[in-house]
């Protein structure tokens, strides 16, 4: 019976904030340079006003998180000043400016390696709700992962069973046979769950305490990536 490990990527192969953190600070240089004053009507927390509005008014959005950021700035352009016209063609060279920054990832330690290790026994995908591309050189998993199914391209998100299902049916295999690897009690160990699959929790350093609240449980927990071949190995074991 074949295998399908799955990884989440954000907060499960690398630490997201920082990436953000040092995108947004690009993007604010890029509109500084191209539109002076842009950055004082539209602060972080102007641009957060917008994104929470559309979020909330479309589930379509919810799902692609890149064409979201493309609408918060083509209306926050609009309102300052542009042309609908323009403001829709600014607002899409932002967004390529932003996602190019968006890949410079620092993966956690270990992580090549890890991957590579799995690679030699199991075949590896990727299921995520970001809109990071561990085919873009930046972020260097090219020869760690078959495919990948991003919520932003198929529309439907964690944890929507059907983007389980996509990456079952990519693989050719049955979603009871999906290993999935992901930091989020929800959309990663209750996603995978709920479709039969089994779960592996990436709890970092242990942070974490499991409430009794949260729904499920996980097959698995991890503290660190490097723990994931023996766990994976006595899941596989248990088929």
């Amino acid at each position: 019976m074949t295998s399908l490990i799955t990884f989440d990527l954000d907060n499960t192969l690398w630490d997201v904030e920082p990436v953000i953190v040092r995108a947004d600070q690009a993007m604010f240089h890029w509109f500084e340079d191209r539109f002076p004053g842009f950055n004082q009507a539209f602060d972080q927390a102007a641009l957060f006003k917008i994104k929470k509005q559309l979020f909330d008014a479309s589930e379509a959005l919810q799902a692609d998180i890149s064409q979201l950021r493309v609408e918060v700035y083509r209306i926050a352009l609009h309102q300052f000043g542009l042309p609908k016209e323009e403001a829709e063609l600014v607002a899409q060279a932002a967004f390529n400016y932003f996602h190019e920054w968006r890949q410079k990832v620092d993966l956690y330690p270990g992580t090549k390696k890890v991957l590579w290790q799995l690679c030699n026994h199991y075949r590896l995908a990727v299921i995520t709700n970001g809109n990071a591309d561990v085919y873009h050189p930046d972020v260097g998993l090219a020869d760690s992962f078959e495919f990948a199914v991003r919520a932003d391209k198929e529309g439907i998100a964690k944890p929507n069973a059907d983007i389980f299902f996509k990456a079952a049916s990519i693989a050719n295999v049955d979603v009871t046979n999906l290993i999935h690897v992901g930091d989020n009690v929800h959309d990663d160990v209750n996603g995978i769950n709920q479709v039969g699959g089994r779960s592996i929790w990436f709890n970092r350093h242990g942070a974490r305490r499991w409430q009794d609240t949260w729904q499920g449980r996980p097959d698995a927990e991890v503290h660190s990536l490097e723990e994931l071949p023996e766990v994976i190995a006595a899941l596989v074991a248990q088929n």
